[in-house]
């Protein structure tokens, strides 16, 4: 029995391991400069927006919600942080474009890879 325990012990830090690591692939963490004032949800937003060229509403929902237990979301929760992320980053040049059919990309992605990396 008790080998039993161990194994699924082990199992589930593997498990725990790998969801982390799929997490910070939907949501890299990455620290908006603090003028910006992004909550730690918009910061979120931008941190998927800045790891895709087009990030569809369903991929940013998933690095919202990913690790919460909610029940469902209402996706136009999305467009509501994209409004407020591009009335807080307008000021600073930053501009998040429409994909239409698809999603959100950022105007100058590359730029934001190289200061990430």
């Amino acid at each position: 029995m008790d080998e039993m325990v161990e194994m699924l012990r082990d199992r589930v830090a593997l498990l725990e391991e790998r969801v982390r690591q799929l997490e910070n692939a939907l949501a890299p963490v990455w620290n908006a400069p603090v003028e910006w004032r992004l909550t730690a949800s918009e910061s979120r937003v931008f941190s998927h927006l800045m790891t895709r060229d087009v990030a569809t509403k369903e991929s940013i929902m998933a690095a919202l919600y990913s690790d919460q237990l909610k029940d469902e979301v209402e996706p136009k929760i999305v467009d509501v942080f994209v409004c407020k992320l591009r009335k807080k980053l307008r000021p600073f040049g930053i501009q998040i474009n429409t994909v239409w059919g698809q999603g959100y990309g950022l105007a100058d992605r590359s730029h934001f890879s190289r200061k990430a990396a």
